[in-house]
């Protein structure tokens, strides 16, 4: 197996079918599979999936795997990626969506050619259901195209999760992986302290902001939290970027403040 696409969804009745039509549509010289992981979804996404694997011509390509009780959304992401067979690993969830038809083949090109990098991404186009007249925009600007495992350690993620490709053979599952809330930063950083990483130019997919990011005031301070706690586990496990590290929890502090102070002034309406 060339190349595994690691797929997990819960509750994504809307937005499902485009996930899987982005994979579906790829053309790739290789064999490909589409791991999907549903972690005991409650809405209709259980039954667009088994109606998409009988109706698409691709369908065969789908390994569904259906959770009777919820894991939780980091079990289920390594139980996804542990079922991934391919010599390469590309990950899109369940709402999010690819956009160039020929986006794993670039990447798997990359790859074959250059072996010592340990993965590649590229940019994506955020939209956000949440804010009318909303206006994408990339994820971020580039203004190189090689990374290290430093680069990854990030107030924001360096890219997005439904860009990246890499090698299945560096994918490891250190204990303290699965107590992590950010699991692609982790995942990213565990991937790129075998190798460079590689930014492809290009926006070839779409990132979606829906009712369940963040957006609430408590949801914001327990995003910094989250960021604090991983950047936490990297200071144990990746030592020599200590004061970079240092960096980023004092950053992510400032901002939980910020939001409180904010939620203080909203509630006595003081401006």
């Amino acid at each position: 197996m060339k190349i595994s696409v690691c797929m997990i969804t819960y509750n994504h009745e809307n937005y499902i079918r485009e996930a899987i039509e982005g994979v579906l549509m790829q053309n790739i010289d290789c064999d490909m599979e589409l791991i999907i992981s549903n972690d005991c979804s409650t809405d209709t996404t259980d039954a667009v999936i088994k109606e998409i694997i009988q109706s698409h011509p691709k369908g065969s390509l789908i390994k569904y795997f259906f959770h009777e009780q919820n894991l939780g959304m980091m079990p289920n992401f390594i139980f996804a990626l542990k079922q991934c067979l391919g010599e390469y690993v590309a990950l899109c969830e369940g709402d999010d969506y690819w956009t160039d038809e020929n986006k794993l083949q670039k990447q798997i090109t990359f790859l074959d050619n250059n072996k010592e990098y340990a993965g590649c991404f590229h940019n994506v186009l955020v939209i956000n259901e949440m804010v009318p007249d909303f206006k994408p925009k990339p994820w971020r600007e580039y203004d190189k195209h090689d990374f290290t495992q430093l680069d990854t350690f990030s107030k924001l993620a360096l890219f997005h999760t439904c860009s990246f490709v890499f090698r299945q053979r560096f994918l490891e599952f250190p204990t303290w992986f699965e107590k992590v809330k950010s699991g692609d930063m982790a995942l990213f950083s565990i991937i790129s302290a075998k190798g460079k990483l590689r930014f492809i130019d290009g926006i070839m997919a779409v990132y979606r902001k829906n009712e369940r990011g963040v957006t609430s005031g408590q949801k914001i301070i327990d995003y910094h939290k989250n960021r604090i706690r991983l950047m936490r586990f990297f200071k144990v496990h990746f030592g020599v970027y200590q004061t970079h590290l240092n960096e980023i929890i004092a950053y992510h502090r400032k901002e939980i403040i910020k939001t409180y102070k904010k939620k203080v002034l909203s509630i006595f309406k003081i401006k």
